[in-house]
């Protein structure tokens, strides 16, 4: 996997890796991330999870609901592997991390983190909203493929193809990179 070689200081946002998201086909993406926890070092971590009230526009024009409860939760391999970085936690009932519970953008900046790594579950959706919110807000971002995906087969794709178009993935920067083994 490549990954972006830069002198800024960055983080790592892990976007919606919650049981209800993880599913046979995109599972794989776990180990991924945890590998990537265990060789790539970052500044700042970010771990966010999602929900949906029942009635919530989600709901209502999505037919989407994941109430609060024991659910909304980071699966646990993937808890316990971010457990010792401390992350900075989201919740949040929007798309984007920066629309969280939590002012991510003011947090970043006291931390002084220059740019941000996505990883996490609906690249065509929570990972890119996050990822335009980010470089809207003055921040290089970068969407690590091999670390994302989608609930649904296929929509994984279409999300990378619009990043990529928009030189926002780890394999279309157009800065150096190295290649790390995960």
């Amino acid at each position: 996997m490549k990954i972006p070689e830069t002198p800024r200081k960055r983080a790592l946002i892990v976007i919606d890796m919650q049981p209800a998201f993880v599913k046979h086909h995109n599972k794989h993406i776990v180990p991924n991330i945890i590998s990537l926890l265990k060789k790539i070092p970052y500044d700042l971590y970010v771990d966010t999870v999602f929900y949906a009230e029942k009635g919530s526009l989600w709901d209502k024009q999505q037919n989407v609901t994941e109430p609060k409860g024991k659910n909304i939760r980071t699966v646990d391999e993937l808890a316990a592997a971010l457990k010792p970085f401390k992350p900075f936690r989201v919740t949040k009932d929007t798309r984007s991390a920066f629309g969280g519970d939590q002012d991510l953008a003011a947090h970043l900046a006291k931390h002084g983190i220059e740019e941000v790594h996505l990883v996490g579950i609906e690249t065509n959706d929570c990972v890119l909203a996050t990822a335009f919110d980010a470089f809207t807000l003055g921040f290089p971002v970068y969407v690590l493929e091999e670390c994302c995906e989608s609930g649904h087969p296929g929509r994984h794709q279409v999300g990378v193809e619009l990043l990529r178009w928009q030189k926002m993935t780890n394999n279309s920067c157009l800065v150096e990179t190295a290649d790390v083994r995960l």
